[in-house]
């Protein structure tokens, strides 16, 4: 601090005088250019937000759309728990062609885990559920089950695919 206090007591003269000719006109002009760029650069972002909204939600559209066929088509069946079953054993065929490139120890990995996640769909959960629920609630339940587990699946092969 003591510095600042001697740079201003040795330039004290140079604090009092009085700006020159034409120094606030500049200054105008340099403050409406600058408030110029502010309002375009404002612009920019707002348009710039306004796709990107856009895009989230054709995106977050798409994929609804997507996870509805997929469920509609398991849940209007007799077996549910068969079409969930097939639509894996299709996903886990596709992991199988994915990993054909990777380390053999990598590989039964993979493909250790996506037996896993069949083998556990395979089990008699359905007798793990109370027979007080009521039907339609049981059916959400299952339904619920089955979908995670077919999502699991879905997403070893996104990232697989990456």
């Amino acid at each position: 601090m003591n510095r600042l206090e001697e740079y201003i007591r040795d330039n004290k003269s140079l604090f009092d005088e009085e700006p020159p000719a034409g120094h606030f006109e500049r200054m105008q002009q340099k403050m409406s250019r600058k408030s110029g760029k502010i309002i375009a650069l404002r612009w920019s972002i707002s348009i710039a937000a306004s796709i990107a909204v856009l895009l989230t939600a054709g995106v977050i559209w798409q994929n609804a759309g997507k996870q509805n066929d997929r469920i509609i088509l398991c849940e209007n069946v007799s077996d549910m728990k068969i079409c969930y079953l097939d639509r894996m054993y299709e996903v886990a065929g596709q992991i199988e062609r994915l990993v054909t490139d990777f380390d053999p120890w990598d590989q039964q990995q993979v493909l250790d885990d996506v037996q896993n996640i069949i083998d556990t769909v395979s089990d008699d959960f359905e007798s793990e559920i109370p027979e007080e629920l009521p039907d339609d609630m049981a059916k959400a339940i299952l339904s619920d089950y089955y979908r995670q587990n077919l999502e699991s699946l879905e997403m070893i092969v996104e990232l697989i695919s990456d």
